[in-house]
């Protein structure tokens, strides 16, 4: 077979939803929904030896929140090989394939949700956070106070577009949090509310916007409670409105035993209860991401205001060599650049670059796990001081 890999068409349609079904088991009634999702012309695909789809990769674009600025991020949604065409390398095939095509896009930066922390590790991914589904008791949470009145509100489908406005003003506060379009919107919150729980809290000095809100949805439950709380998201900024919300997801403890919550490892909600269930964590995985175009990528995200001075470093990047060699990263008043030369005083691999670029970790523990080294130890904490390690938080599986 030709492992040559080509670019999608409308034709391959049907081709990308067998690899696709195959590869994560899904059903013939979510082929509709997930072609509705599936553009062809961001896919790579290798062909079987019949003319089937053997393995491809799909790209789902992304705006993703670092340093206060919205990054361009070519999501990796999926990636699968045909069960009998596994173990010959055309995963790796069709993942770095995309890369310079992602580079002329202007798409900085990649990521996904791995399957395989080696696979992706070997085309330059590393690690960037976690996503965590863990079980908080009902009860807890419904015992939460806010310290002043806030009056919660049942939302209705009026509240919809306020909603996607408040979840955009809080995203450059937050980092990994993607932007989201009218149709990712669809699958968190349907204009009508369909099969979704929504409460609201107005904000008193802006008519028409809100100061917080919470989605959730029932799930089922063991006998004999009633049925579960599976939150989508509780979003405020002030801790009074946030405690008030959560009390509200959480006061049906009486008939829903648990709480669903999808966060980091270190979820807030620890510092908000008393007490958390001991057999909490029902799934547990991380992201990874990859940069695209170094330059670009130091250049699109912010940094802290305070933060100023150099760091030189020499790159290993096999699959994207146009990010390989010397470079100098300057910093100051909130901003970056690379330009190309230096002495190369820290050697990095694309993979640890990508992760400390992220905030996932510092690049101290970078270089005592062989992602990075310097010779003198002073020039990985003055790396740090230019970008302190705060672990980026992503709700949004794609």
């Amino acid at each position: 077979m030709d492992s040559a890999p080509r670019v999608g068409t409308d034709d391959d349609r049907l081709g990308l939803w067998e690899v696709f079904r195959l590869g994560f088991g899904f059903s013939d009634r979510q082929r509709d929904d997930w072609l509705g999702f599936l553009d062809p012309s961001r896919a790579l695909i290798v062909d079987g030896p019949r003319g089937e789809v053997a393995a491809a990769s799909h790209i789902r674009r992304f705006d993703q929140w670092f340093g206060g600025r919205a990054v361009p991020l070519a999501g990796f949604s999926p990636v699968a090989v045909l069960p009998e065409f596994r173990g010959r390398g055309l995963a790796r095939t069709v993942v770095a394939g995309q890369y310079d095509d992602l580079r002329a896009r202007g798409e900085v930066m990649s990521g996904l949700f791995p399957a395989s922390l080696a696979l992706y590790r070997s085309v330059g991914f590393e690690l960037a956070g976690s996503y965590v589904l863990r079980r908080f008791p009902a009860a807890e949470v419904g015992r939460l106070r806010p310290r002043r009145d806030v009056e919660v509100r049942r939302g209705t489908v009026d509240d919809v577009a306020a909603v996607h406005r408040r979840h955009e003003a809080v995203g450059p506060a937050h980092d990994g949090q993607l932007r989201r379009d009218p149709a990712w919107w669809s699958r968190r919150l349907p204009t009508d509310l369909d099969g979704v729980v929504l409460y609201v809290v107005d904000d008193p000095g802006r008519p028409g916007e809100l100061a917080g809100y919470a989605i959730y949805r029932h799930g089922p439950a063991p006998k004999p409670y009633e049925y579960s709380v599976v939150v989508t998201e509780v979003v405020a900024d002030d801790p009074d409105v946030l405690r008030a919300l959560w009390r509200v997801v959480g006061s049906s403890g009486s008939q829903a035993p648990w709480i669903e919550v999808i966060g980091p490892a270190e979820d807030d909600l620890f510092l908000l209860l008393a007490n958390a269930d001991p057999v909490a964590v029902r799934n547990e995985i991380r992201w990874m991401v990859r940069i695209i175009d170094l330059p670009g990528a130091v250049a699109a995200r912010g940094w802290p205001a305070d933060a100023r001075g150099t760091v030189e470093i020499d790159v290993v990047d096999d699959d994207a060599p146009w990010n390989a060699g010397r470079w100098t990263l300057e910093v100051a008043d909130g901003a970056a650049t690379a330009r190309a030369g230096g002495a190369g005083l820290v050697q990095a691999t694309i993979g640890g670059l990508s992760s400390w670029w992220a905030g996932y970790a510092p690049a101290t523990k970078l270089a005592r796990l062989g992602l990075l080294h310097a010779d003198d130890h002073r020039t990985l904490a003055r790396m740090d001081a230019l970008l302190p390690a705060v672990p980026p938080v992503l709700p949004d599986f794609y």
